[in-house]
């Protein structure tokens, strides 16, 4: 996720401290998400998703439709 975030943040034109701003977060804790040092709650992807227009999905690196879950669909009805 941290490499799909920082393209579409650059994508923008966009800065670090812009982004952090959108997430009232200080721009060292967007720093490490975009590093990788730390990992990003979902109410922060869903922020971001939001900031730059994209789906969930897109933002943790599965832009197209989510596969069934295999395990589920041959385990028949419960």
């Amino acid at each position: 996720m941290r490499d799909i975030i920082r393209k579409l943040r650059l994508e923008r034109n966009l800065t670090q401290k812009q982004v952090a701003n959108y997430l009232q977060l200080d721009r060292s804790t967007y720093t490490y998400y975009e590093s990788g040092r730390r990992q990003i709650n979902i109410d922060i992807i869903i922020k971001l998703a939001h900031f730059y227009q994209v789906s969930y999905a897109t933002l943790i690196g599965r832009p197209g439709p989510v596969p069934p879950n295999s395990a589920a669909d041959t385990a028949g009805p419960a």
